[in-house]
Order: structure tokens, then sequence, then C-alpha cells
């Protein structure tokens, strides 16, 4: 049976952050979403990790959250994380997080030490400067998100279908988790809720990150669930690296699917999460 959830603000600072908290016990796993994403992106998962409690945030600028015009770097967005968790008193804690909500838990778990764990969910490792561009004039271009105005709700649905962001599973939920990245547009239908120039800033702090400096920071064990892309992906050798470089206990889970795994392939998601912890004894 799907564990209860409730959904409140919680003061951070001049911002409120809303979580989506998914009852459990403890040690809670703190779960971070992607760019331009949203907490309801763990609702899938959170259920299959019972009888953990899992608490999704909104993060800076995204779904109910407060939407700032500045803050959006990396130890910004950690402190943000690091401030809800200790305001809700939740002790030793396993940071999870995908795409940008992945090195966004890294950033976290450096920072902390009640944080004990860490899963990157398709996000964490890779070239985002060997993709996208070999400079950020460059990379700015192809990592501006188009200026979405209007959009039918009905549309949501047609991009679940195209995209296979379901998976095997319902697309009318997946299209309900979707609808959480956007809001009402003054003149009518749906705008994404993360405005292009907060995307852009948080675009470029990932672009600049120094991932070999991240992971050098992180003393807890990191678990790697990434999407499998083609039969020899590109990120093996990277992830081999990184892995020899962090403390026992750190692993990769490879799954076949898209990039949105905790929508997509939920089930695997959350027994990978739940065999890295067990064996961690968290």
């Amino acid at each position: 049976m799907r564990p209860a959830m409730v959904e409140y603000d919680v003061p951070v600072g001049e911002l409120s952050l809303s979580v989506r908290d998914h009852a459990g016990e403890p040690p809670p796993v703190v779960a971070m979403h992607g760019l331009a994403s949203n907490a309801r992106w763990w609702d899938l998962v959170a259920p299959l990790l019972a009888p953990r409690r899992l608490v999704a945030v909104d993060l800076r600028g995204h779904g109910r959250s407060s939407r700032p015009e500045s803050g959006y770097d990396f130890d910004s967005v950690a402190g943000d994380v690091h401030a809800v968790a200790d305001a809700l008193d939740l002790g030793p804690r396993v940071a999870i997080g995908h795409s940008w909500g992945a090195s966004v838990a890294l950033c976290w778990a450096a920072a902390d030490p009640l944080v004990r764990a860490v899963v990157c969910v398709d996000g964490g490792v890779g070239d985002v400067r060997g993709f996208f561009g070999s400079t950020w004039d460059e990379a700015s271009v192809a990592m501006r998100p188009p200026e979405l105005r209007g959009i039918p709700e009905s549309t949501l649905g047609d991009w679940v279908v195209r995209s296979g962001l379901a998976g095997d599973g319902d697309p009318a939920e997946a299209a309900r988790i979707l609808r959480g990245n956007f809001e009402e547009s003054p003149g009518g239908g749906l705008q994404p809720r993360l405005a292009v120039d907060r995307h852009m800033q948080i675009a470029y702090e990932l672009y600049h990150l120094d991932g070999a400096a991240l992971f050098a920071r992180v003393r807890v064990p990191v678990l790697f669930v990434l999407a499998q892309r083609g039969v020899h992906d590109a990120r093996a050798a990277a992830v081999s690296s990184v892995l020899a470089a962090l403390p026992a206990g750190s692993g990769v889970r490879w799954i076949e699917g898209l990039h949105d795994l905790p929508v997509q392939r939920p089930r695997e998601v959350a027994a990978a999460t739940t065999e890295f912890l067990s064996a961690l004894g968290i």
C-alpha cells in the first residue's frame, strides 16, 4: 500500500521550499529532482522504498517553492536542502538526486556530516562540456530551453507517449507528474514554472562544475544508477575512474531506459537504492 504523503512548505531564510513528505521510517531519503523538474518526480519511487521515509524537495525556482531571481549556484541550492533537513529534524539521512539534482546531492553530502550515503540517478557523472560544447558561449546555445507559452494541457499527454516517459506504467500518472513542471500561463494554457533566465543560471553552474574537486570532498559511499545508452556507454570509463576514488561501498547500476528513470523505471531505481543501503547497513 502506498504510504501517506503530505505536501507542505518549509521556511528557509527568506524562501519557502515545498516538500512532498512520504511517511516512513528513518533514516529518511531526501530526494532532489532535475533541472526544470519538480518533487513529484519521486512519487512512483517513494512507495517502493517503503518502509523508508522519502522527503522530496521542490528546489528553489521549481514546483511550489519560492522563485528568487538569484542563488542558483550549487552551494546555495544544496544549502537550501540542508536547511530543510535540519528544520524537519531528520537526523542521519540519505541523499538521492536525479540529473542536476544528483550533483546537488553530492554537494550537500560533501558539506553535511549527517548525510550517510548518496544515490545519483542518471546524473552526477559525465562530461557536460564534451556534450554541449567546448566553450560556454557554444554550450549556452545548446543548453537554452525553448520559450514555451500557452501549451495546451492535452499536449503533456502527447509528450509522455512520444518520449516514453511512462515506461511500462500509467501514461496518465506520468502526465500528472510532468504537470508539476508547469503553471498556468497568463494568456491561457501552460508555461514552465522555471523561468528561462533562472534555467540558464543553473545551466551555467552545471557547465562549470568541477566534478573531480567535488568527488574529492565526498566522504560517503555513492551509488550511480544510470540509464544504459547503448552497449558501450561513453560514461562507463568516467564512472570507473570516479568509483576508484570514492569510499568503499560505492558502485554503479546500469538500467535499460531513458534519462528520467525515477518516472520510467521506478521499480528498478527503488530496488537498486534499497540493495545499496541495505548493504551499507543503512
